[in-house]
């Protein structure tokens, strides 16, 4: 009966003290003395992480396929700042998951970095694109040809990231 009542004592203070998300989310803003929106959740980052691996990833491409040779500023601008509002919301997550101790976006500081750099490296490119002063003489895919590069680096980067979350059956 003792050992029985011993048992039930320790399952219960083990639950009593473990600290699931929430709990880790309250003790990230007091330490770090900031607020985090309340979408803000693993499952949100998740989502998020696996929105840009995929329906992301394929836009960016076919972008990269049919658009990005011609040189049009609008959409080599509009490009830029969707790339750059997809870094913003990852790096959100990022720091979110780190600082509630659930890993990091891409799976570890490495890949994370190489990611953000790489997505960082083409809006810089692209973002220089758009205020390059043009000769008409020029011709466009050549001058394009270095934020061909950074997409195609880009892309490698993510497909390394999705195929080793595949392969550990996580997507």
């Amino acid at each position: 009966m003792k050992i029985l009542l011993v048992l039930h004592l320790v399952l219960f203070s083990s639950l009593a003290l473990a600290c699931d998300e929430t709990c880790m989310r309250d003790k990230a803003m007091v330490e770090k003395n900031v607020r985090y929106p309340e979408y803000l959740t693993a499952q949100y980052c998740r989502t998020t992480k696996i929105d840009f691996l995929v329906n992301a990833r394929k836009s960016l491409q076919q972008y990269r396929e049919q658009r990005l040779a011609t040189g049009h500023r609008g959409g080599i601008r509009n490009i830029r700042n969707f790339i750059e509002q997809r870094r913003e919301w990852l790096m959100e997550c990022d720091a979110y998951l780190d600082a509630v101790k659930q890993g990091r976006i891409f799976q570890n500081k490495a890949t994370t970095d190489d990611i953000f750099a790489s997505i960082t490296s083409l809006s810089t490119e692209l973002n220089s694109l758009v205020f390059r002063p043009r000769n008409a003489a020029e011709n466009t895919s050549e001058i394009t040809a270095s934020a061909a590069q950074k997409f195609d680096l880009m892309f490698q980067l993510l497909d390394n990231h999705r195929t080793d979350l595949q392969l550990r059956g996580l997507l």
